[in-house]
């Protein structure tokens, strides 16, 4: 029995994969996109010749540039983007930012476009629904969304799921700033002049919070930086202390983004501009060292180590790494035992206490940026409320001190021509010392009557006429003639 040779075919590019089998029928394949596993998701067809499977595949294919597009038909924004979130969102930010990447998309996304289609989008569904959460929020929450949005749909858009990105044809005002209700009287970026005294007063009652606390305050260290130090990040000989790590709390996810736990690690710092070495104070550099002495006394006392190089400044009794709740508990019961509770006095106002107290010193806001660890100078610039008390009214004072002599009384002397001189080669006009005569009505008929007797008058002269009589006698009969 003869059998048909075979023969070896080879697809095209972005065909898929197309084959015969050996009952002659041919395959067409194609990943259309992925399965919430993770694993291929694929579209098969058969049929009796190569180019009738291949024609099949057609609509699974980009026309402009061939690339395989995902089965659009099928996918729902909200399911989509999860898995998009959880396989590849995560992967590319911290868990910190990612659990407010998840919050956003349940939050402002999923509740109105879940059930669209990435191909649904466009600016007139969009552009409505950003402009009611301007209103809402304050920008920097909004962009927060729409830059999650926008970067889930430039994965469709490589994905072959939509032509473009709606998107980026939406444009906020960077001035338009929503600020939340009240917001400069709830909120205090710095410790009120007012309390410094007696909070400075209620550090002297406690070993922990004093050197805690000042070393945000005179250092311009954040909570999580002052947690993560350890002993030999402080060079007391040479007066500096240097941020190279930080205490964060991690989320850990479940498979649909929920957080189901939290842990204390210690990590990077908030920004790669965070890790700095700075000169610190004596005042503050005093303070740590009888802190150290403190707790060489409890390591005595406990046998834990806790004045090692690697141990933490701010460590338990047991030398653990504290916890940022666990602090702020103890830091809250610190405030109520000296009636500080209530005033609004809040670990981040410690670190902001330290920019002011610069700026108050009229210090470069570009010294300030570098000991704060901030990357950009407009972050700096946002914490300084300097503007909010005195000196602001301070620092134009300076103009009264410097220019003295521009407050002088004026003293011109007697022979100072005025301001105004009269044109040259132009006549001036010569002000009217007459008063003007205005003519009444009787007075006007009067000089009419007197003209038209003069008239009359040189008509008798002219016509040799002396009685009046005669005069309308020879006007009748010359009437008369005309007619």
């Amino acid at each position: 029995m003869s059998h048909k040779k075979k023969t070896a075919t080879r697809r095209g590019n972005h065909e898929g994969s197309i084959y015969q089998r050996k009952d002659g029928v041919w395959i067409s394949q194609i990943s259309i996109g992925l399965k919430p596993d993770g694993k291929p998701l694929r579209k098969t067809f058969t049929g009796k010749t190569r180019a009738e499977v291949a024609a099949k595949l057609i609509p699974y294919l980009n026309k402009e540039n061939g690339k395989v597009v995902t089965a659009r038909e099928e996918v729902r924004i909200e399911s989509h983007m999860m898995f998009w979130l959880m396989n590849y969102k995560i992967t590319t930010v911290a868990p910190r930012t990612f659990e407010s990447c998840i919050r956003n998309a349940k939050l402002h996304i999923f509740p109105v476009y879940g059930n669209f289609r990435p191909q649904d989008l466009n600016i007139d569904n969009l552009q409505p629904h950003f402009k009611m959460l301007l209103n809402k929020y304050e920008l920097d929450t909004v962009k927060k969304v729409k830059y999650l949005f926008s970067d889930y749909l430039e994965y469709c858009l490589d994905r072959g799921l939509i032509d473009s990105n709606p998107l980026s044809r939406i444009k906020f005002k960077s001035i338009e700033r929503k600020a939340k209700e009240n917001t400069e009287e709830k909120e205090q970026k710095a410790l009120p002049e007012e309390l410094r005294e007696p909070f400075l007063i209620a550090l002297n009652t406690d070993h922990f919070f004093k050197a805690f606390c000042l070393t945000a305050m005179f250092a311009g260290l954040r909570p999580g930086e002052v947690i993560g130090l350890r002993w030999r990040d402080i060079d007391f000989q040479n007066e500096t202390l240097s941020v190279v790590r930080g205490m964060t709390v991690e989320p850990e996810f479940d498979s649909e983004g929920n957080v189901v736990a939290r842990k204390t690690v210690i990590g990077k710092t908030k920004t790669a501009g965070s890790v700095r070495t700075n000169p610190i104070p004596k005042l503050l550099l005093q303070t740590l060292s009888d802190w150290k002495e403190y707790r060489e006394k409890l390591q005595v006392e406990t046998g834990f180590s806790l004045i090692g190089n690697d141990d933490f400044v701010f460590g338990t009794n047991k030398g653990e790494l504290r916890s940022y709740s666990g602090t702020k508990h103890m830091f809250d019961r610190f405030l109520k035992r000296n009636n500080l509770d209530g005033k609004g006095i809040h670990f981040y106002e410690l670190r902001h206490t330290f920019s002011n107290t610069l700026f108050e010193q009229n210090t470069n806001p570009r010294v300030v940026q570098a000991l704060m660890g901030h990357r950009k100078i407009e972050t700096t610039m946002i914490y300084n409320t300097v503007r909010d008390n005195k000196y602001l009214e301070s620092a134009i004072g300076v103009f009264d001190s410097r220019y003295e002599t521009a407050g002088e009384a004026v003293e011109e002397p007697a022979d100072k021509h005025k301001y105004y001189r009269a044109p040259k080669n132009k006549a001036v006009m010569q002000p009217i010392t007459q008063p003007v005569e205005i003519e009444t009505t009787e007075q006007q008929e009067d000089k009419d009557v007197e003209s038209i007797a003069k008239k009359i008058s040189k008509m008798l002269e002219d016509y040799n006429i002396t009685d009046i009589d005669e005069f309308l006698s020879s006007m009748k009969k010359k009437s008369e003639a005309e007619m």
